[in-house]
């Protein structure tokens, strides 16, 4: 018997028996509805939606009304116009609109009219119904060829500049407009250039080369040393090519000296200087390519001590501070870096990060008064559930604080938000597997909540066992102080066990996966990580066949079991490969090993190491896993120390949680 002919008897013998099992679960005062059950209506949605997109509409016309009470019946209705969208009157389109307005259907309707209306080229009716709450690329190309149509041409010119002034392809509905933009004389060299410079900073060779078309005789020329300098960048030190004075050949210049920065930035700073010489560039793009510069410089440790000397003012350029004073730290500059925290504007001065580097420099100071200011410094920060909030903890040799003060939320507002027709949708959706609809039904229904509301429905979430809204209608309640919700045990048998197998702390197995996708499935990064513990294809099958698992394709990596047992595998095999440092072991699952490799630097502190990661993704990332391990030791009864002896001892210099403070002196101490 094959499995579909199983699933069937199963559904079968289980719709006989409901009654039976309702009777016996649910109390002697529990009388069975007349119409029929979930399990039905469920099994009934399925079956139309295949007559829907089968062409069996007849089919599903004999099943339609028996579906009227189920809460996606909306979702069978739009179905039903979308597969015959040519076939649908404006008057239908209008009423689905106010029938449905309290779900995200109607602008999906809506956005499948425009895309036939204009493929039809009826503009009227496409304008009708245009707005831009309902778009895409493609309407947006549509739209400047209705207003074309229908007299407006000076919108439509306008709309056409805007579409055609962008750093990537547009879609083929773009071209008769672009045509007609065009030859109404609307494109000149300087847009040319503009957007063919676009194209080639944003790396779209293929535009780039399609752009050229557009450009004048003399642009080809720049065009040319655009790309040449843009492919092998050394190019840019033979300054006699770059001689002539025109603003393309700066713009050249400078993008040159942008792209070599990333190998060369000494280089690319001295020739900037040579080059500001012999042109005159805007402030504004010589400003920032010095910023860009010397970020690079800062990241490479400026070896031979050129960034003092940059020509801009600094306090213009905060990102670029912030590049400094990780390079004072990785030097022990302390005292330049205090200054360059001075440079950052107050609002940034007062963020935890920097106040901690304040209060670590000041340890540090032999003077009384400057450590009587960073113990302040640490007191207050040591209230945060933060990760500075954290390491300020360990300096003082306090126990961390984590403020858990879930809002109680009674059952009676439990049973009536699941009540709320939109929030049924939403659980409904995500019962039967379509996560994607559920999501945005979710998220199109509390976006008016009130911070309550968002609580409570995020606590009505996570009994269903669905983290991501629910962690991300705390986030927009900014109810940081509900840790039971923010930071659930999700799939924990799954997690408890795969860390047993792996050999892995299971506080950090669970703080990766809620840093990477708060336990979100069917999770998709633009890089093409996928699923809970968002893992690469590539990665997900080396792991698999080092364990000797049986891996078919990519598709099983939103499988919450195979993708939490590869992604603990893996974490166990780069916590292995790091001599059990989960710092280092956390920064390789993020960034790659071999950049973790060539980052390592025994001579720092481990803290000093941490803040100066290049890549600010992977720090911040560090940083969160180090804090939720926290959390979620605290959860599992497991408690253990932000970073560990053996974490710290793969380190060297000045330990900054060895700074402790005296309980009869607000004099620091190193042990």
């Amino acid at each position: 018997m094959n499995a579909s002919k199983v699933i069937l008897g199963l559904l079968v013998f289980l719709c006989t028996i409901k009654h039976i099992q309702a009777d016996f679960s649910r109390g002697p005062d529990y009388k069975p509805s007349i119409g029929p059950s979930i399990f039905e209506q469920r099994k009934l949605y399925a079956d139309a939606m295949y007559f829907i997109r089968s062409g069996q509409r007849s089919r599903y016309l004999k099943i339609r009304d028996r579906l009227k009470a189920y809460p996606l019946f909306p979702y069978l209705q739009y179905t039903d116009m979308a597969y015959r969208i040519s076939k649908q009157k404006p008057a239908e389109i209008t009423h689905f609109k106010k029938q449905y307005e309290d779900t995200p259907l109607p602008d999906l309707l809506v956005r499948q009219y425009l895309h036939n209306k204009g493929e039809r080229g009826q503009w009227s009716t496409f304008l009708r119904f245009y707005s831009p709450q309902a778009t895409s690329e493609r309407i947006e190309c549509f739209y400047a060829h209705a207003l074309a149509k229908t007299g407006q041409k000076k919108a439509a010119m306008e709309q056409a500049r805007k579409l055609w002034l962008v750093n990537h392809s547009q879609p083929d509905e773009c071209d008769h407009i672009f045509y007609v933009w065009r030859i109404s004389g609307n494109l000149n060299p300087e847009i040319a250039w503009k957007r063919y410079l676009m194209s080639i900073q944003a790396n779209e060779i293929s535009l780039a080369n399609y752009l050229v078309r557009f450009l004048t005789d003399e642009d080809r020329v720049f065009a040319n040393k655009l790309k040449l300098v843009h492919r092998k960048p050394h190019n840019i030190a033979d300054m006699e090519k770059f001689y002539h004075q025109h603003p393309h050949n700066r713009d050249v210049i400078l993008h040159g000296l942008t792209r070599l920065s990333r190998s060369r930035p000494e280089i690319a700073l001295d020739l900037l200087d040579k080059y500001s010489e012999q042109h005159t560039f805007e402030m504004s793009a010589v400003n920032n390519t010095y910023r860009t510069l010397g970020k690079r410089l800062a990241a490479k440790g400026d070896p031979e001590g050129r960034l003092d000397a940059l020509p801009i003012e600094l306090r213009a350029f905060p990102d670029l501070i912030k590049s400094l004073i990780r390079l004072a730290l990785k030097r022990s500059d302390f005292s330049q870096a205090l200054v360059l925290i001075n440079l950052l504007p107050n609002n940034l001065q007062m963020h935890s990060r920097w106040q901690f580097w304040k209060g670590r420099i000041l340890s540090t100071s032999k003077d009384l008064e400057d450590k009587k200011t960073a113990e302040l410094i640490f007191t207050e920060l040591s209230k945060e559930r933060s990760y500075y909030g954290f390491l300020s903890a360990d300096i003082l040799d306090q126990k961390y604080s984590f403020e858990n003060k879930p809002k109680k939320i009674s059952q009676e507002e439990l049973t009536n938000m699941e009540k709320t027709p939109g929030i049924r949708r939403a659980l409904e959706l995500f019962t039967i597997g379509e996560r994607s609809r559920a999501r945005r039904e979710w998220y199109f229904s509390t976006r008016n909540f009130s911070d309550d509301e968002l609580i409570t429905a995020a606590r009505l979430a996570l009994r269903w066992g669905w983290h991501k809204p629910a962690i991300q209608s705390l986030i927009d309640a900014k109810a940081w102080n509900d840790l039971n919700a923010r930071f659930p045990l999700a799939y924990n048998e799954t997690f408890t066990q795969e860390a047993r197998v792996a050999d892995i702390p299971l506080s950090w197995s669970l703080a990766v996966a809620r840093q990477e996708s708060a336990f979100m499935p069917d999770a998709r990064s633009s890089s093409g990580a996928l699923g809970i513990m968002q893992l690469m294809p590539g990665t997900a099958r080396d792991t698999a066949k080092v364990i000797g698992m049986r891996y078919k394709s990519t598709s099983e990596l939103t499988n919450p079991s195979i993708n939490i047992k590869l992604g603990s595998q893996y974490l166990g095999q780069m916590l292995r490969r790091f001599s059990n440092n989960r710092i280092l072991a956390t920064a390789a699952y993020n960034a790659g090993p071999s950049r973790v490799d060539s980052w390592i630097n025994p001579a720092l502190p481990l803290d000093v190491w941490i803040e100066s990661i290049p890549f600010s993704e992977t720090r911040q990332y560090v940083q969160n896993v180090l804090m939720f391990s926290i959390i979620y030791s605290k959860k599992l009864e497991n408690e253990q120390p932000l970073i560990f002896e053996h974490e710290h001892d793969a380190f060297a210099g000045d330990r900054m949680e060895n700074l402790r403070f005296r309980e009869d002196s607000s004099l620091p101490y190193a042990n």
